[in-house]
């Protein structure tokens, strides 16, 4: 699961700076055990250099896939009370 949050309503325009937060939900699988991937990354992008500049991300591992879901939609609700309040659903 892939979404991304953006802090304006018509992200995809390219005259116009903007920042983003995407967040993935990653099945690792294994073995015996599945393991479970919530990455968050953080970019911007440049009307005047016409290019993403990458910020940083963070990534956390979960054995339980509740667990991770929970992280997931608690860093969702952070990111979109700090300023990153449209969705894009990517599947």
């Amino acid at each position: 699961m892939t979404e991304i949050l953006w802090n304006t309503n018509s992200p995809h325009s390219p005259l116009r700076d903007h920042e983003l937060v995407e967040l993935r939900l990653v099945d690792l699988g294994g073995t015996e055990e599945h393991r479970y991937l919530v990455r968050e990354i953080h970019a911007a992008w440049s009307a005047s250099a016409q290019q993403i500049e990458w910020k940083g991300f963070e990534d956390q591992i979960y054995e339980d896939e509740g667990d991770a879901l929970r992280y997931f939609d608690a860093r969702k609700a952070t990111n979109q009370t700090t300023g990153f309040p449209f969705l894009t659903t990517l599947n």
